[in-house]
């Protein structure tokens, strides 16, 4: 163990070595002319009478450029570029040279009578620009050989956008990096820096002073600063955003000495943080939106009932209709629906082989989406009561096509079914169908009562129709949850689930009061109600028979509790407002879609404990 440091440090001097010699240099052509006039200004900078630029080898030096010495070889030992290679760092008026990797190849020397002792900084940091240059002439401009911690340093910085400056307070220069000059439009080297304001006319006159005034302040508090800013308007009218970060180095009397920073093109979150807010906006409008038309069904369908249950029923039904079209337009990412999708969402679960429906591939935008699926909705529901649904032998087509003017027409025909007769009033289903339909779609709707049943024609403008949105590869498409306990199976035996115990998990406050309400109203006990996951987790020890079970509970899954009552024995349903994205599925248990009403509930409750 004792001579694992003299080992480590063998190894790497022989790495040292491996680096000079593989120069070419040493032994080689002297006072080159690059060299040549850096060491001429060096000594001239300092009025010194010897200036060399030094590779230190095992046993000797290498003048590679020099003045003032006797020739270019000397030995190593005592040398003062020895010693700067034994410090690794400055020595007197003696800086390293160093390679890509750091290491010290040997030194730029400033020798003489008067130059012993400490060097200033201003000293140091002169000499060390021309040491910076020399390792530019003995390596090649821009031939630092790549490191893995250099790579990773261009990886992440190139990832990140960057972009690098310098700023020289004492030379009043700002050094522009490649990469800055390409992500920021500012000429790529040196430039004047103007008392380090030159930067700011890259910035949009409208936030220059701003900026300005907020760098100032963060530099004054603590020597460092953060921005963000738009740049100057470019051609093309886009706006750019930019984010500044620097820090302000200090000499040894505690003056700026040098500022270094980086820029990063934000654009792209800038662009997402816009279109963030306007999503917000957007929700925020649809859900005023669909409040408003929520309340507008429910007081139209409470004007036109003639009981409280009617009123229940008919509202729950229409909501529905809202739930199934909204599902619809969420699966397309709110850009529509198809008039085939919106038609086999309304027909398809009523009578399959009592329905059809035909016409060519048509998009509806979401508005017209909404109001068509409502229409169609009411004419369902009417020819299950009344029409040509009521009977074993009836039918219901609907056809539609696509009209000269670029709009649609759509016709509901019923056949087989008691002969249609007009109502004494006109219901709030009807004034859906020829008033709001007709309107949000831009057309026009009417409905006729013939002996052979209902006719109805509804028309859409250009405009309720848009351009299809691309098609999604099958295997990307999300699971969907296929209710298994839908709207028109609410049948259930009275007295059918009376001295049930159930366990409600619900994180909606309202819905699990109106479900235990509804349930006790039923005959059954309500043993809990839980809105977390932990609190569930906690009462699947109580006594019950069945719980109902909110697939999602303010983010979390439900599937813990379903598992738990699974391995043992403890049967329970699914309520959820998911569409596209899945509930615990892999579970052998009944599925009812919000928005559902107790009966649903009872029904599935009825059936999984065996009492439907």
């Amino acid at each position: 163990m004792d001579d694992a440091p003299r080992a480590s440090d063998d190894r790497l001097e022989a790495e040292r070595l491996e680096a000079v010699r593989g120069l070419g240099v040493v032994d080689g052509v002297v006072n080159g002319p690059g060299l040549s006039r850096l060491i001429r200004l060096a000594a001239r900078l300092f009025d010194a009478p010897k200036a060399a630029v030094v590779l230190v080898d095992e046993a000797r030096i290498w003048r590679a450029a020099y003045v003032g010495y006797a020739g270019p070889e000397a030995p190593r030992e005592g040398d003062l570029a020895h010693r700067v290679v034994v410090a690794n760092a400055p020595v007197g008026l003696a800086v390293p040279i160093r390679d890509c990797a750091g290491r010290v190849l040997g030194a730029l020397v400033v020798e003489g009578p008067g130059m012993g002792g400490p060097a200033a900084e201003e000293d140091l940091q002169a000499l060390s620009d021309l040491a910076d240059l020399a390792t530019e002439v003995l390596f090649g401009p821009c031939a630092k050989v790549p490191t893995l911690e250099s790579e990773r340093l261009d990886l992440a910085i190139a990832a990140a956008s960057l972009g690098e400056f310098e700023w020289c307070v004492a030379t009043n220069t700002f050094r522009i990096s490649p990469r800055l000059a390409k992500l920021s439009g500012i000429p790529e080297g040196e430039l004047d820096s103007q008392g380090g304001n030159a930067l700011y006319a890259y910035i949009h006159p409208d936030d220059r002073e701003a900026v300005r005034a907020n760098i100032d302040r963060q530099l004054a508090q603590s020597g460092r600063f953060t921005a963000e800013y738009r740049r100057t308007p470019l051609e093309h009218g886009g706006e750019t955003w930019n984010s500044v970060a620097g820090v302000m180095l200090m000499d040894a009397d505690g003056q700026p000495s040098r500022l270094i920073g980086v820029v990063q093109d934000i654009t792209p979150r800038k662009l997402q943080e816009a279109q963030r807010e306007s999503l917000v906006a957007e929700l925020d409008h649809r859900i005023k939106n669909l409040l408003a038309v929520v309340q507008s069904v429910a007081a139209q369908s409470a004007r036109k009932s003639a009981s409280l249950d009617v009123f229940l029923k008919t509202f729950a039904a229409r909501l529905k209709s809202m739930s199934s079209a909204h599902d619809l337009l969420s699966a397309a990412r709110w850009r529509g629906a198809t008039l085939a999708r919106i038609a086999a969402a309304e027909l398809g679960g009523l009578a399959p082989t009592q329905t059809r429906w035909d016409g060519p591939e048509l998009f509806l935008t979401p508005r017209a989406a909404a109001a068509l699926s409502l229409a169609l909705h009411e004419l369902a529901v009417n020819a299950v009561r009344y029409g040509s649904l009521s009977t074993e032998n009836g039918k219901v087509e609907v056809v539609w096509r696509r009209t000269p003017e670029g709009g649609f027409a759509l016709e509901w025909l019923e056949t087989g079914g008691p002969p249609a007769v007009p109502p004494a009033t006109k219901g709030f289903g009807a004034t859906l169908i020829e008033d709001v339909a007709g309107r949000e779609l831009g057309g026009a709707a009417k409905i006729s009562y013939r002996p052979s049943g209902v006719t109805a024609m509804i028309q859409g403008a250009p405009d309720a129709l848009a351009d299809a949105p691309p098609i999604e590869p099958v295997s990307a498409a999300p699971e969907r949850i296929v209710e298994t306990v839908v709207a028109a199976d609410e049948t259930v035996r009275p007295g059918a689930i009376a001295g049930l115990k159930v366990l409600i998990v619900e994180d909606s406050l309202l819905l699990a009061l109106e479900l235990e309400a509804g349930l006790e109203d039923a005959g059954v006990e309500v043993v809990g109600c839980a809105a977390e996951l932990g609190e569930a987790l906690s009462m699947v020890e109580l006594d019950f028979d069945v719980a109902v079970l909110d697939a999602d509970l303010n983010g979390q899954s439900v599937a813990p509790v379903a598992e738990i009552l699974r391995s043992i024995g403890r049967p329970f349903v699914f309520a959820t407002g998911y569409a596209d994205k899945a509930a615990p599925m892999g579970f052998d248990a009944p599925i009812v879609r919000k928005p559902y009403n107790v009966h649903q509930i009872a029904r599935a409750v009825a059936g999984v404990t065996g009492r439907a």
